[in-house]
């Protein structure tokens, strides 16, 4: 047993620093052709790519259709080396791009083991680090790779820089709004409101939406030393409640989650209605008119019924976490191994 883990740990060392030689070689080459852009880009869209390349797909079709996103640069961040989803990125040609094609295990030893949240917040947060450290950028759009934008995507946001991101007690704006959708009992459509955002709250807390959010810089100096390689999300919105700050939402939503199979902790029904009815903008705006901003949702605020579709876990998860059962294993038995050495 003892051999094992001594095996086990040589081959990790190993292959860290081989990933580590051929990371630093990566992202130099990305910081160049970062410095290599004129003019520069002042809100860069960053994407964390991993392992599903039929969500991708759908997304980048999605941006390839927003209006002026040639004006801006996307910059992706590849955990893993998913052939299809290589492919898909290395095919982008509706805007500047910079790819960073990262050999494991550089998001971290435990992507060995379990390709969970601690995978995912490392790729957000390399993002965010890599895009204020080499580029000039005031603030980053975060979207994901599973999160549809609508063709007011880039333009919505820059607005959101503008007008709104520049309040001190702002943390982020999303453009995700779960309450979105066309309600003709009432007369109410979201789309007669593309100039309102809402406080994001959940039970009268302020609440942080990581599905698309756009950061300033002195935001993101404020917040990174907080940064949690756990749930990245949940501690996000906890820091937020701490620090006294706030999230805005739009009233009429600017994106769709469509990643319901295969995520990192549950999967849900492609039909559930909780998700299929968003509305999100179907036409572009020109965004002359300052943001109303609203601190009670005063607008429709849906319910759902106890028996809707409920998510399940997924399966791939428990087998992640089992992985790392049987490593703690394996390093309690070769400990108790050498302890018994060390007796006799």
């Amino acid at each position: 047993m003892i051999t094992f883990l001594i095996i086990l740990i040589g081959f990790m060392l190993v292959s860290s620093i081989i990933a580590r030689h051929r990371n630093a070689g990566e992202m130099e080459k990305a910081a160049a052709a970062i410095r290599s852009i004129d003019p520069p880009c002042t809100y860069p869209i960053i994407m964390p790519v991993y392992g599903r390349p039929h969500y991708l797909k759908e997304v980048l079709q999605a941006l390839a259709r927003v209006k002026d996103i040639d004006k801006t640069i996307l910059i992706i961040s590849q955990d893993g080396s998913n052939p299809e989803v290589t492919a898909l990125i290395s095919e982008i040609n509706f805007t500047r791009t910079v790819i960073i094609q990262h050999t494991r295990p550089f998001l971290g030893i435990l992507a060995y083991f379990w390709d969970s949240l601690v995978a995912a917040s490392a790729n957000i947060h390399f993002l965010l680090k890599f895009t204020f450290s080499k580029t000039h950028a005031r603030g980053a759009i975060v979207l994901e790779d599973d999160i549809l934008p609508c063709v007011d995507f880039f333009n919505y946001y820059q607005w959101a820089f503008q007008h709104v991101l520049t309040g001190t007690n702002v943390l982020s704006v999303t453009g995700f709004n779960i309450d979105s959708r066309v309600v003709p009992d009432i007369n109410y459509h979201p789309q007669d409101y593309p100039y309102d955002l809402v406080e994001n709250r959940e039970n009268n807390h302020v609440k942080f939406c990581s599905w698309s959010w756009g950061i300033t810089r002195d935001k993101w100096q404020q917040v990174r030393k907080h940064w949690s390689f756990a749930s990245w999300d949940l501690e996000l919105d906890k820091l937020q409640r701490k620090l006294g700050l706030i999230s805005y939402k739009p009233v009429l939503g600017r994106v769709r989650n469509i990643g319901m199979h295969d995520g990192i902790n549950f999967t849900e029904a492609d039909d559930n209605p909780k998700w299929r009815d968003i509305f999100i903008a179907i036409q572009t705006y020109n965004y002359t008119e300052a943001p109303r901003l609203h601190q009670k949702n005063d607008f429709v605020k849906l319910s759902y019924p106890e028996d809707y579709q409920r998510p399940y876990p997924n399966e791939k998860t428990r087998t992640r976490k089992n992985r790392l059962w049987l490593l703690a294993a394996v390093i309690l038995l070769a400990v108790a191994e050498l302890y018994v050495l060390l007796l006799r």
